[in-house]
């Protein structure tokens, strides 16, 4: 099945499929049949999406056992005199005498299935059987024809097939080129739908577009079907209503799943290649190593912006069972100017090893140029804090640790524990105290923050998820990522903070920070305005020494020293506070409390920490699935919704709703 071509013209969606020829390199044979990773890509517009309900034979013949498609329907009106097919009866073409056929049998109760057929070479329909949906024999045998040996039992099955003789064959008159009923058989041998239970035909069940799409976005939210059909007949006032049974929500995921089968990971570059191509600033890499998929790394031009921005601390850290193949997959994090997570990059890797880890280093550093603080051969590299101080019985302060860390084993009496001799050997990689003066931006705990942001990933992937598939979920959640930025720079621009304090810095830094960084500075103005009094000030050479008191800490008896040079204006104080988290410390506030300085200087406001950071009008753009820049997703959610709002508007007045169906179906029926 996987090696055959999908029928384009029994599908809902006009489905794009590219060529399996890679320009790349990758060759059909270089993935191995075995249930790994596999070769194979389509495209539907701006969105990957598979519908699989079957595929053609080499000679393109139509499936006998597949329904009649809602996407032939020609909209005529019939009387109640033609709407019973006749011999002879004449059509101008195929689709009409289809709908005559198809509007006959759900009147009468029965479904329609497509026949034999005969077709010219130029594919033209000469000869047409359009049969009862119980035609043929049922099906009695005890043994699993699928399965090569026959070993596997049947699983027990209601018998549907009845061997009904009831058709309509068309014929075409190759003169005028329209269609004839050259014979009809009416008897059925099998009770018919009722009215009230046709709803439960299999043509009405036959999921539609937007069915479809329902279905696909809720999986990409990790919605399994039972809740998503359970959702879906909510949103339409009960399962009666509109079609589609839980059955048929699941048949469309394992036509999903048989569509993709052993093509997923040439879907996937493929998919990424052609992106490459028509998506500006778009990086895509791969490495392929026994014909197998070994190593991915992409990142969009949103996310190059981001770490432009942002990019001076950055997080790994490797989440598991996000795939079908158990690929590692390794996002690039850091934090934004709200102090949320942000991602700069993401990499799928086969095994977690030093050789795959320095490849998906290399590929970073070749599209994104600029090192980051904290990782890659110049960088230092630290421990996170949280998972130390997680396990310690209390929280450790970085001022005289050696004297606090001698106390708390003395206290608990863990001199000879090993783990904690080995984190105290390691104690310059975690300790702030050891590393004031390397920037960090106040994120020592890098890996929560990146265990974060994995949670949001884990949460919306389907364990065991086709790469295609984890590649849509990934797309979602940074779209979903992106708008909460956009949220966040409207409530800052759009909202004002409350002052606490009298000092000019605290309206200043209002003006220039996010909402987040200014609580966090006002924080330390309002520490500075309540608990340090100036002890002593020194001034040598242009340089003012000023030596502060601390009478509100753990540990009495602080000071600290901060000192100005007039020369350039610059303020250092001995706590590198400024240095280490790239915000103010309350010393130095104090300290521009006595100069009477009543802006913070622009020196000292990092880009990282102001507002608008990124424009609004970039983090709008859709995470692009593909090189087509047509709208037409955008335009089908449009007219979804114009639909939606019109019979919401009209839904308590029954004569302008008819109206506006009758409108409907005359659009309908003009298209």
């Amino acid at each position: 099945m996987g090696d055959q071509e999908p029928d384009v013209n029994n599908h809902i969606y006009e489905e794009h499929y590219l060529a399996n020829d890679d320009d790349n390199g990758i060759e059909d044979s270089d993935f191995p049949d075995n249930g790994t990773l596999y070769d194979g890509v389509f495209q539907i517009g701006e969105q990957f999406y598979i519908l699989a309900n079957k595929f053609n034979d080499a000679n393109h013949a139509e499936d006998e056992n597949h329904f009649v498609d809602e996407d032939t329907e020609v909209n005529i009106d019939f009387s109640e005199d033609d709407i019973k097919p006749k011999v002879t009866s004449k059509f101008n073409s195929y689709g009409e005498a289809v709908t005559m056929y198809r509007n006959y049998a759900l009147e009468s109760g029965f479904d329609v299935r497509l026949g034999r057929v005969q077709k010219t070479k130029n594919v033209i329909i000469t000869n047409r059987h359009l049969v009862c949906n119980r035609e043929d024999n049922p099906n009695t045998s005890k043994v699993d024809t699928l399965d090569i040996q026959h070993k596997k039992t049947q699983r027990r099955k209601d018998l549907f097939r009845r061997n009904c003789k009831v058709k309509v064959v068309l014929e075409i008159i190759p003169s005028a080129l329209k269609y004839v009923v050259s014979d009809f058989v009416e008897q059925h041998n099998h009770e018919l739908f009722s009215k009230s239970n046709m709803y439960l035909s299999r043509s009405k069940r036959k999921l539609d577009y937007s069915q479809e799409i329902f279905i696909h976005n809720l999986s990409k939210q990790n919605i399994g079907l039972v809740k998503a059909h359970r959702l879906y007949s909510a949103l339409q006032f009960g399962p009666s209503v509109r079609g589609g049974l839980v059955s048929d929500f699941k048949n469309a995921r394992r036509n999903l799943n048989c569509y993709i089968g052993g093509r997923d990971a040439k879907f996937l570059v493929k998919k990424m290649n052609d992106r490459t191509k028509h998506v500006l600033s778009f990086t895509f890499e791969y490495k392929v190593l026994n014909k197998r998929l070994n190593a991915l790394f992409w990142a969009d031009k949103i996310a190059k912006y981001n770490y432009n921005s942002f990019g001076d601390v950055l997080s790994l850290d490797a989440t598991f069972n996000m795939n079908k193949y158990d690929m590692v997959f390794v996002p690039f994090t850091g934090i934004d100017n709200h102090k949320k997570c942000v991602t700069f990059g993401a990499g799928l890797l086969s095994k977690e090893d030093g050789v795959s880890y320095e490849w998906l280093l290399r590929a970073f550093l070749k599209d994104f140029k600029k090192q980051p603080q904290l990782v890659f051969p110049f960088a230092h590299y630290r421990l996170c804090m949280w998972h130390i101080t997680n396990k310690l019985p209390n929280k450790l302060e970085p001022h005289e640790f050696e004297n606090v860390w001698r106390m708390m084993l003395d206290e608990f009496k863990i001199i000879d524990n090993s783990w904690l001799n080995t984190m105290y050997g390691l104690r310059t990689s975690w300790i702030p105290t050891f590393f004031k003066h390397i920037p960090v931006s106040g994120l020592m705990r890098t890996t929560s923050l990146s265990e974060s942001q994995d949670w949001s990933f884990q949460t919306t992937t389907l364990t065991g998820s086709y790469l295609i598939m984890f590649m849509m979920t990934f797309e979602s959640v940074m779209e979903r990522q992106r708008h909460n930025q956009i949220i966040n720079d409207f409530n800052t621009t759009t909202t004002f903070p409350k002052f606490i304090t009298r000092s000019p810095n605290e309206p200043h830094a209002s003006n220039v920070y996010t909402h987040k960084i200014f609580y966090q500075v006002q924080k330390v103005i309002s520490r500075a305005e309540d608990n340090f009094f100036q002890k002593n000030v020194i001034s040598s050479n242009g340089v003012d020494t000023i030596i502060e008191y601390n009478f509100d800490c753990l540990i009495r008896d602080t000071e600290y020293t901060v000192t100005h040079s007039t020369k350039d204006s610059s303020f250092r104080c001995t706590c590198m506070h400024f240095e280490h988290v790239g915000i103010l410390c309350r010393h130095i506030f104090c300290v521009f409390k006595f100069y009477g300085i009543e802006q913070i200087p622009e020196k000292y406001i990092l880009k990282c920490w102001r507002r608008d950071v990124i424009p609004t009008e970039l983090l709008k753009r859709r995470f692009n699935n593909s090189f087509d820049d047509s709208n037409s997703d955008m335009t089908a959610i449009d007219i979804f919704s114009s639909v939606d709002r019109c019979v919401s508007f009209l839904s308590h007045d029954a004569a302008k709703l008819k109206l506006y169906l009758d409108e409907h179906n005359k659009l309908k029926k003009n298209s």
